[in-house]
């Protein structure tokens, strides 16, 4: 039995919208057209792939659809890239989902290696917040990406890759550190520069400064924490690692804290089911991490 393209497609679009006029308009096409190519789908299969709920525009994956939609990712990625083949010579790539404070504390020497690899590796880096990285490995726009967040999800396997003490980080001082805890009431909130975190971070972060009563400088990125912090008044909380490399390079100190909050937590994603053209490259990628963490 050969497969049909079209119906595999519309099953993808449908099963990842739940709703047939979204993934009429992700497809481009008509609604009817997209019922149409499943219907010939299920009717080629000989089993039903959908069904619909007690709403009328409520659908829902029936479970023979569940076991398919498994062969269907796959089949997904071998036709891409089976229809990239003659328009690309086979070489190794791999894009990488990371995040600020990594880029700045962690993975220079990694991102090094990389690049320096024989035979040469097509690399790319997008750097983006934890909540996009598992939006970004399903769509196979990355192949490997870091977060903050863990979740259970169908098609993407998730690891704990590090975790680490958040320290207080202060500009001006003279020791680079200072072993002394600093207990979070001492510190004045209006000073702060605040970086999301964590959820778990957050949670302990409200329950000692009201957020809607705090004055603080909210930044989105890591780089951004080291515009702000310039005063000694000033002050940031900030993983283990970014405050070393903030203390290897300029005026910060850095000092645990009492009461502290949870350590911070990263986790390594990559898809259940990879580009086989990326597999020999994600196998390069593990061998630079392992050394990285070794180090």
């Amino acid at each position: 039995m050969v497969l049909y393209g079209p119906g595999i497609e519309a099953f993808l679009a449908i099963s990842k919208t739940m709703n047939i006029s979204q993934a009429a308009e992700q497809l481009n096409l008509a609604q009817s057209t997209v019922s149409k190519r499943l219907k010939d789908l299920e009717d080629d299969l000989g089993v039903s792939l959908i069904e619909r709920g007690q709403g009328a525009k409520s659908l829902l994956l029936t479970p023979a659809g569940e076991e398919f939609l498994r062969i269907a990712l796959q089949w997904h990625s071998l036709y891409s890239e089976a229809y990239h083949l003659k328009a690309h010579k086979q070489q190794l790539s791999l894009s990488i989902g990371s995040l600020s404070s990594l880029n700045y504390a962690l993975f220079s020497p990694l991102f090094h290696a990389l690049s320096m690899h024989t035979p040469k590796l097509r690399l790319s880096v997008a750097t983006s917040h934890s909540v996009h990285m598992y939006d970004l490995i399903e769509r196979k726009q990355v192949d490997v990406a870091f977060t903050l967040l863990e979740r259970v999800h169908a098609t993407i396997h998730v690891e704990k890759w590090i975790s680490e003490p958040m320290v207080l980080l202060r500009p001006g001082l003279e020791e680079h550190y200072a072993k002394n805890p600093i207990h979070p009431s001492e510190l004045d909130p209006d000073q702060e520069v605040y970086q999301l975190a964590s959820k778990s971070f957050t949670i302990w972060h409200d329950k000692w400064w009201d957020p809607l009563r705090s004055n603080f400088t909210f930044v989105d990125n890591t780089h951004m924490v080291f515009s702000f912090l310039k005063h000694k008044e000033q002050w940031a909380i900030v993983p283990l690692s970014v405050a070393k490399m903030a203390a290897s390079q300029g005026c910060y100190s850095f000092s645990p804290l009492a009461e502290s909050p949870p350590e911070r937590i990263v986790y390594k994603l990559i898809h259940k089911y990879p580009k086989t053209s990326t597999v020999a490259s994600l196998e390069i990628f593990d061998h630079y991490l392992n050394e990285l963490m070794h180090k």
